[in-house]
């Protein structure tokens, strides 16, 4: 993959905006259709940054997506619901003109992200359902952090889910005094409303310890019969997951703008 081209940098939002950077995609999909995906980095709620963001961004545009990765409030200093918000209101953004990005009328856009982007990702999926609007065609979450409880078998067996672990001064820098934990919006884990969700790829690492919560909640969306594929890789890595981001953006698209099979 090519990666001496700078991203475009652009603001979404209410002024002044969250600052994001552009990938266009690299790979057609079907016809003019277009996937536009913003992107939430990783970074257990606290760190993280747009160039940490590069290299999947560059991978996902490598996979056929025109990726806008946000440069969203981490807490301690924007606990919950700051960098949730400023997500929900870029893709309210982007949602408004997608073709200006992609120079397609038929542009789906879709949400996705990684560890605690993987969260937001979701969260934002939910927020679209209960708001009805705006229209996703579809959700990628790649090793979601999604249970504060941090008592997955995966998290024992990583020796995660002490207090001095990333994960668990993530959550309690998210979530303050914890009361938010039962936010279906903080946690979707523990959603008791998953029906009528975008389409949902779930890409987890095996041995990894976020691996058990991605994928109790991509087994929680398919009980609320929602479209979901969810596979545990041994890597994230071109060779492992080019082919099926390609193919869950291409066929999601596909259903979103109504184009035939």
């Amino acid at each position: 993959m090519d990666k001496t081209v700078a991203p475009a940098s652009l603001r979404l939002g209410p002024a002044p905006g969250q600052l994001a950077h552009v990938y266009t995609a690299r790979r057609p999909l079907d016809g003019d259709a277009r996937a536009l995906l913003l992107w939430l980095h990783g970074g257990s709620f606290t760190d993280g940054s747009l160039a940490s963001a590069r290299a999947r961004s560059e991978l996902l545009a490598e996979a056929g997506a025109d990726v806008v990765a946000l440069d969203y409030p981490l807490a301690p200093a924007h606990p919950f619901p700051a960098g949730l918000s400023a997500s929900f209101e870029a893709l309210q953004a982007l949602a408004a003109k997608p073709a200006r990005l992609t120079g397609s009328a038929r542009t789906a856009l879709f949400v996705g992200g990684e560890e605690a982007g993987g969260n937001l990702a979701a969260a934002l999926a939910l927020m679209a359902r209960d708001q009805h609007a705006p229209t996703l065609a579809g959700q990628l979450l790649v090793s979601p952090m999604l249970d504060p409880q941090l008592g997955s078998a995966s998290m024992r067996k990583g020796e995660c889910g002490g207090c001095e672990c990333s994960y668990a001064k993530g959550w309690q820098a998210y979530l303050g005094d914890g009361i938010r934990a039962d936010h279906p919006y903080a946690t979707p884990v523990n959603a008791s409303r998953l029906n009528g969700l975008a389409p949902a790829l779930v890409l987890s690492l095996a041995g990894h310890p976020l691996n058990d919560e991605s994928r109790r909640y991509a087994a929680a969306l398919r009980q609320h019969g929602g479209c979901v594929r969810d596979l545990s890789l041994p890597a994230i890595a071109p060779e492992q997951v080019l082919n099926p981001i390609h193919d869950f953006l291409r066929e999601a698209a596909r259903r979103a703008l109504s184009l035939p099979a």
